[in-house]
């Protein structure tokens, strides 16, 4: 039997709707996906709630009349959420049992297992993922299977994602406007990484940078495990804002400067006198012209400050060193011309653009690593999650 399921993204810059569909051991293949721009959603948190239900709407009927081309004619009633934001955290958290036996048994490491998913949660938090990792067995760590094993304490290391429990609310209550009920909410730099890395990559070390338009989201691997987890509150409506600011354009203008003319790498492929045409926002205003060099500078800096926060945040908990397998940048600004560039130079890791090569069917983006996190949530979906339709009953199917 084959399972279909959606993901939604509700992000700073865009909403995003995709629809997967395969059978069960199968490769996942996205069938139909719609994107369009956001309005007041700030680092992931919506400002508005009738523009976000029209969003919503919008995006959900662009995905099912793209649908309805290839020959499949339903409606959407269940989507997984995607989270971003400043508002998700990531914290260490240990289950600890007592070996009744002297060797470790299955009950052992259920025990163990039942005490890790037991963190204390705040009320305006709401728990996104309890990533397991490795077992320690009195003073031996990084076991990965400790049953039969001789010792006294078991403990089991998880990381805790977790997220403001009013701000997925708040996604749910625009979903619900929509007539779209959401299911789990999944964190979109893990997501992101499920759909970019393989087995190996996530054994020798990689990073993951899922470049939003509010904030950046990181996932660290290593040794197999999500070790490190967090949310950055620089993204790529930073960089808009201090082109809007240093050449006293417009947000759209400075977002079409940043898109279409731009480099994080100063001087890359350019003439140092070179100028970039801008054009008037209105019929009665006059084109003008900004230094290349200068643009170039503006965005340069900014990156600069971000990928210089990360490299503390990794140097602080001592795992730059273990990426061994590089960074992977997913997201809509991985698309920034010359960022992987950046990224390798001030990281001192080979960087690439992470498209997602765990699916099929993106083929047809321009952009493959801006749909990263909204793949990654659909084979977490396919793998993980009991079958659920996706739409309702024919009649609901038909008359929302």
């Amino acid at each position: 039997m084959t399972n279909i399921n959606a993901a939604l993204e509700i992000g700073t810059s865009r909403t995003v709707l995709a629809v997967g569909e395969g059978k069960p051991g199968e490769r996942l293949k996205v069938t139909c996906h719609a994107e369009i721009p956001s309005t007041k959603i700030r680092k992931g948190q919506i400002l508005d709630m009738k523009q976000a239900t029209r969003s919503v709407q919008s995006v959900l009927r662009e995905t099912e009349k793209h649908k309805d081309e290839s020959g499949d004619s339903f409606a959407i009633c269940n989507a997984f959420l995607v989270v971003s934001g400043q508002h998700v955290k990531a914290d260490p958290f240990q289950g600890v049992a007592i070996v009744g036996g002297g060797k470790v048994s299955a009950a052992d490491i259920d025990e163990a297992v039942r005490s890790a998913h037991s963190m204390p949660m705040p009320p305006e938090r709401e728990l996104l993922d309890v990533v397991e990792q490795a077992y320690t067995l009195d003073s031996l760590g990084g076991i990965s299977s400790p049953k039969g094993m001789s010792g006294r304490t078991l403990k089991l290391d998880t990381l805790q994602i977790h997220a403001d429990a009013n701000r997925i609310n708040d996604a749910r209550t625009a979903a619900e406007g929509a007539h779209l009920e959401l299911r789990d909410p999944l964190f979109a730099a893990v997501c992101a990484a499920d759909a970019t890395l393989d087995d190996r990559e996530r054994r020798d070390g990689a990073l993951v940078l899922d470049l939003g338009g509010g904030s950046t989201g990181y996932a660290a691997y290593c040794d197999g495990y999500l070790v490190a987890a967090g949310v950055i509150g620089v993204g790529g409506d930073h960089v808009s804002s201090d082109i809007a600011y240093a050449f006293q354009t417009t947000h759209a203008q400075a977002e079409n400067l940043k898109t279409h003319e731009a480099s994080a790498i100063v001087g890359l492929d350019r003439e140092a006198s070179e100028r970039v045409s801008v054009p008037g926002f209105s019929p009665l205003m006059e084109a003008k012209t900004v230094s290349r060099r200068a643009l170039d500078t503006v965005v340069n800096l900014r990156l600069k400050e971000l990928l210089s926060i990360i490299r503390e945040t990794m140097e602080a908990r001592d795992l730059l060193h273990r990426m061994h397998a590089g960074v992977a940048l997913t997201g809509g600004g991985a698309a920034m011309r010359g960022l992987d560039e950046l990224a390798q130079r001030e990281l001192g890791l080979p960087v690439r653009i992470g498209k997602p090569s765990n699916v099929d069917g993106l083929d047809d983006v321009a952009n493959p690593a801006s749909y990263a996190a909204v793949a990654g949530a659909l084979l977490y979906a396919h793998s993980n999650y009991e079958r659920k339709p996706l739409f309702g009953s024919l009649f609901k199917g038909l008359f929302r």
